[in-house]
């Protein structure tokens, strides 16, 4: 039987701000949602992506010589990069890094050699792994036996979800998680599906299962100036999660332009956001503080 792969776009370690302590986060390629402010672009297509960093590029042509679908540079520019298949021929014949492949499909066996590696850290700050994305959730078998894997070997696994897929993916990998990060962007239904693409129905549905199952929640805000700073939204939220003391911890986190030039590198267009000033996040602070 063909071992199980899940396709992923990087594994980074010393990570700080995927969970609790010193963790190792592996991202998944692929994502149902479209946020406009997206800072990991590279994770809307579950496909395998090539990213063109034009100042590092010579135009040599080399990865043009290679290339089945004919696309080349011409003034820092991929020509028809939209044709790209992904078969990463480019980035292999680019001696100069100026192309890179984003999605590598790898079994659990591969990820956890890497994950392995920092369990010392792990254990001496009560970190462990995340599995983030994209959406891991769009990868519900790959990403149980990765964690039931971590598990068997006692390291800690934190799920780092936007929530908007069936409840049964998650229940797939439910036993062998320790934390639940959760992405609860926008509380206004029309709002939500506005900057996102999708109604944020389902992900509500399945919040208020996942805390009537009372397990470990972080939930986490991205604040966008003009998007979800206000008042209104924040109180929203304060209501929503009363009650439910699974939820140990809401983080806001302000808003930063680094998608841009991600997105850039992938042949797409991404608007630009502004952060929300200090004062307004120390607001937003008070309102939510329970």
């Amino acid at each position: 039987m063909q071992e199980l792969r899940g396709k992923i776009f990087n594994i980074q370690r010393f990570s700080v701000h995927d969970g609790p302590g010193i963790r190792t986060t592996v991202f998944m390629k692929g994502c149902n949602l479209r946020c406009r402010w997206c800072h990991n672009p590279e994770s809307y297509e579950r496909r395998t992506q090539i990213r063109y960093f034009p100042e590092k590029c010579r135009e040599c042509g080399a990865c043009a010589v290679v290339c089945q679908e004919k696309i080349e540079v011409r003034g820092k520019v991929r020509q028809n990069a939209d044709r790209c298949a992904g078969c990463g021929r480019c980035a292999k014949e680019c001696v100069y890094d100026a192309l890179v492949c984003l999605g590598e499909e790898r079994t659990v066996d591969e990820v956890m050699d890497i994950v392995v590696r920092d369990r010392k850290y792990f254990d001496r700050s009560g970190g462990g792994m995340t599995v983030s994305g994209g959406e891991p959730l769009l990868w519900p078998e790959f990403v149980r036996d990765l964690m039931a894997r971590a598990k068997e070997t006692g390291i800690g696994t934190a799920l780092d979800t936007a929530f908007a897929v069936p409840y049964g993916a998650f229940e797939q990998v439910r036993p062998y998680v320790d934390l639940v990060l959760l992405d609860l962007k926008i509380m206004d239904e029309k709002t939500h599906e506005r900057f996102t693409g999708k109604s944020n129905a389902r992900i509500l549905e399945n919040a208020k299962r996942l805390f009537s199952e009372g397990i470990r929640t972080q939930v986490r805000v991205p604040v966008i100036a003009g998007v979800n700073d206000s008042t209104e939204n924040a109180e929203m939220l304060r209501d929503f999660l009363k009650g439910y003391d699974c939820v140990e911890e809401i983080r806001l986190l302000p808003y930063h332009n680094m998608g841009i030039g991600k997105a850039d590198g992938l042949g797409m267009r991404m608007e630009e956001f502004a952060p929300p000033d200090d004062g307004r996040m120390e607001k937003l602070r008070e309102i939510l503080k329970r």
